[in-house]
């Protein structure tokens, strides 16, 4: 059992991101109607690190390279690492276009 979770929550934040993306696709933050979701961001944020970071670590702690079944838990981590690094450049790439 412990082997599906990394997988689980890595599409669990992954479809949380998701799901955030397009809802401020959807409602345009600080124009006419004025969105709120946008100052949820950070809570979306911390919830999407402690999701990820648990799933992380119990890939790394069940990782074990000389078993051949462990795709699972590979494609967990990467999944999570994924979900880690899409807010991080989110972030980055808006810091940098502010300064252009």
């Amino acid at each position: 059992m412990k082997q599906y979770f990394p997988m689980v929550t890595g599409i669990l934040s992954i479809g949380i991101e998701i799901t955030v993306f397009l809802a401020l696709m959807e409602i345009p933050p600080f124009g006419k109607g004025d969105s709120d979701i946008i100052w949820g961001l950070p809570c979306f944020f911390l919830i999407i690190l402690g999701i990820s970071l648990s799933g992380i670590f119990l890939a790394i702690t069940l990782s074990d390279y000389r078993k051949p079944d462990n795709k699972l838990i590979i494609y967990g981590l990467a999944l999570n690492g994924l979900s880690l690094a899409i807010p991080v450049l989110l972030l980055l790439f808006s810091i940098i276009r502010s300064f252009l």
